[in-house]
């Protein structure tokens, strides 16, 4: 069973607001992430980082986040993973 969250992110300077979690209505993982040091952004209170369906990406297994995750983020993938894994607990 998948547990959907959402859940926080927790990446010093990222750690504020951002989530992420499961959808089951798409089918997909997605985050939704807003860099601490950055005004939110003014369209709709947008997130900085987007990444799922609902963003043009389908995630169908939440390993799948980790390089996406890590790219926008400038981190590795495995500090990635590990903190994905971290904020499931």
């Amino acid at each position: 069973m998948r547990r959907p969250g959402p859940f926080g992110f927790l990446l010093e300077g990222w750690e504020d607001r951002s989530v992420w979690g499961w959808d089951e209505g798409t089918g997909s993982w997605w985050a939704q992430l807003w860099r601490n040091d950055l005004p939110d952004d003014p369209v709709a209170d947008a997130p900085h980082v987007g990444i799922g369906a609902l963003y043009g990406q389908r995630v169908g297994v939440v390993s799948g986040l980790v390089p996406l995750i890590a790219a926008a983020t400038g981190q590795l993938p495995d500090r990635i993973d590990r903190l994905l894994a971290e904020s499931m607990r």
